[in-house]
């Protein structure tokens, strides 16, 4: 596991939020989404909080941990997970997102993207691996019939 992961995914969205105010507070570099366009970025942020609120009860009614790493009890594929393999992180990607464009700094924005690369490069790619090991064919089969994200 590597030290980026060693930090949970919320805690490491909250400090993406606050390093995107920092900056956009700073050094904002330029304004890329303007008022009142950037108000968007409030729905981005409802529709994450709900995709992760909802994923989680997922996880909950299927008796598996939601702890990223932790071997997993259950392949949740019902709700949201029939359409994305990973909607609890794609959650916290659109609540990052959406703080962003709210802000609509391009430093806001450029944090938003790491966000992302974390998640994808320092998560989901060790927990597919993990997954397949665990579940073998069932998982690979979930694999090909839904994407990672959307």
């Amino acid at each position: 596991m590597t030290q980026i992961s060693s930090m949970m995914p919320p805690r490491i969205a909250l400090v993406a939020m606050v390093a995107m105010l920092l900056l956009h507070v700073t050094v904002p570099l330029a304004t890329l989404v303007p008022r009142p366009i950037s108000y968007a970025g409030v729905a981005a942020m409802a529709a994450g909080i709900a995709m992760i609120v909802w994923s989680r009860r997922a996880f909950q009614a299927a008796a598996t941990p939601i702890t990223p790493f932790t071997e997993s009890r259950a392949l949740v594929r019902h709700g949201l997970y029939r359409w994305s393999r990973n909607p609890m992180y794609l959650g916290a990607v659109l609540l990052v997102a959406g703080a962003a464009v709210l802000l609509g700094s391009v430093t806001s924005l450029m944090v938003a993207v790491g966000y992302f690369v974390i998640l994808q490069e320092g998560f989901i790619r060790h927990e597919e691996r993990l997954l397949e090991q665990r579940f073998g064919g069932e998982y690979v089969e979930y694999r090909r019939s839904v994407r990672r994200w959307l």
